[in-house]
């Protein structure tokens, strides 16, 4: 729906792609490696951005403002992490049988939905301000968080296959091995254009360092 590609689509292009690490991860462990990084993209896109949730919820408020659709079915329409925010006051009651309780169904899900509404003065005028629930609108660069979580894997898969753990580069004109391995499954993701596979390995290896 937003464009993105789908799991068996990122599965397909790191299959595809994983050629270019064999002169990097052993023949005998080659295989195993690329699965553990075709699992460590399925749990990068199971976790929940909240900045992609907020704005799913977003789009849900200004649909039931004038949609054609009835309410029942942009609700069916939602992911269960949206449909859980919704259900954070109680279970969400089943749709009508039929359009006549409809109405009833709408101001439900709304009252859950919204969470306060009022006038904002925006220079000589007034905005209409609609609140939301669920994570807070935050501004500024996209969060590294689940990033982290997918290069911990990587590298954990790497730090396997060659018995030796993931390093970072020193210089921007450099890369190591594991940073293009990283550069390869972001761009996979369709997301090298907001995220640096330099700077999350350093953040990997950083972390990493203070365990030690």
């Amino acid at each position: 729906m937003n464009g993105d590609p789908s799991a068996d689509e990122i599965h397909r292009k790191i299959q595809a792609g994983s050629k270019a690490w064999r002169d990097i991860i052993p023949l005998d462990r080659h295989a195993m490696f690329v699965e553990r990084v075709q699992q460590a993209v399925d749990i990068y896109l199971g976790l929940v951005s909240p900045k992609d949730l907020r704005d799913e919820l977003e789009k849900f408020e200004k649909a039931t403002r004038s949609s054609t659709a009835p309410i029942s079915q942009l609700v069916s329409d939602l992911s269960a992490d949206a449909q859980s925010i919704l259900a954070g006051t109680g279970q969400l009651p089943s749709p009508p049988p039929d359009g006549a309780a409809e109405q009833g169904y709408y101001n439900e899900i709304r009252s859950r939905l919204i969470r306060a509404q009022r006038w904002l003065p925006e220079g000589g005028k007034r905005r209409w301000r609609t609140e939301i629930v669920g994570p807070a609108k935050k501004r500024g660069r996209p969060s590294d968080a689940r990033i982290d979580v997918l290069v911990s894997f990587i590298c954990a898969a790497y730090a396997d296959a060659i018995s030796k753990p993931a390093s970072r580069s020193w210089s921007e004109s450099d890369e190591s091995d594991v940073e293009m391995i990283v550069e390869d499954c972001l761009a996979n993701l369709g997301i090298d254009d907001r995220h640096s596979a330099k700077k999350a390995v350093q953040r990997h290896v950083g972390n990493r360092n203070l365990l030690d």
